[in-house]
């Protein structure tokens, strides 16, 4: 009796180390830019729902499977019902949903943003050892890396000065993902500061050789659309207004992506 109870317990303890390195099934993500990680890491079998923007005309573009994959609005009742056993989200939770993460019995991971490709390497990393797909994660991360060195292996003999502009006036500057992203493309961001605020007369005495444009919104009538149509700009930057996709700020290894797009756009200005 003593040997049948020790295998008993043998095969239950066996039974729950099993269990306990089975990966998560039912993943739900609370985040645009976690949505974007678990969707280049798992397959939507494993999703139980990313938030609304994955169903977003620039999210599709990148990630087609965003469209059959059920979606939420971060909302306490969505959480309740989806039962997930792994909730990703950001550091910048609202403090009233805290205690009822806590109490779903989900696993919840924090994924800090990304501001330059050290920090995706990080992240790719944190999340694909989550969902217990680090293989997967390290192909990526290898994509990555061979675009950037493509990159850096291609960079321009002159080195154009740009700005970031249609953000109402707003202009990233250095320590963030659109200057690292514009850094690996070979070009030098006109604004040196953390950020910077421009109207037109300060944008055109800047004198960047070219504006880019976000296009995750582009046709989207708003203010802000109205002042990239001012005529000093239009005539100004004729053929030197390039447009791309900034993935929502994201940093994901994507962003190589981005900054080959802006490489080879940059040449043509440079030409």
């Amino acid at each position: 009796m003593r040997a049948e109870a020790f295998a008993v317990a043998v095969l239950l303890c066996l039974t729950g180390q099993a269990a306990a390195a089975a990966p998560p099934q039912r993943i739900m993500s609370l985040k645009v830019c976690t949505d974007e990680l678990l969707l280049d890491l798992v397959p939507p079998s494993r999703i139980a729902s990313v938030t609304f923007l994955s169903r977003e005309k620039a999210s599709l573009r990148q990630w087609p499977q965003g469209a059959n994959i059920p979606v939420n609005h971060n909302t306490a009742e969505e959480i309740l019902q989806t039962h997930p056993d792994l909730i990703l989200t950001d550091p910048f939770i609202a403090p009233s949903l805290r205690p009822l993460l806590a109490k779903t019995g989900a696993k919840v991971v924090e994924v800090p943003p990304a501001e330059n490709f050290e920090q995706i390497r990080a992240t790719v990393r944190l999340v694909a050892k989550e969902v217990g797909e680090e293989a997967r994660g390290e192909a990526l991360i290898a994509r990555m890396d061979a675009k950037l060195a493509d990159l850096a292996a291609h960079r321009p003999h002159h080195t154009l000065s740009v700005a970031e502009w249609g953000g109402g006036g707003q202009v990233p500057g250095r320590g963030g993902l659109f200057d690292a992203i514009l850094t690996a493309a070979g070009a030098r961001n006109v604004e040196q500061g953390s950020f910077g605020y421009y109207d037109v007369e300060s944008l055109i005495a800047a004198n960047p050789d070219a504006l880019i444009y976000g296009d995750t919104y582009d046709g989207t009538t708003s203010l802000r659309a109205d002042q990239d149509l001012h005529p000093a700009l239009m005539q100004r930057y004729a053929g030197r207004r390039i447009s791309y996709s900034p993935l929502y700020g994201c940093g994901v290894p994507q962003s190589a992506d981005v900054a080959k797009q802006l490489q080879d756009a940059l040449r043509k200005v440079s030409q």
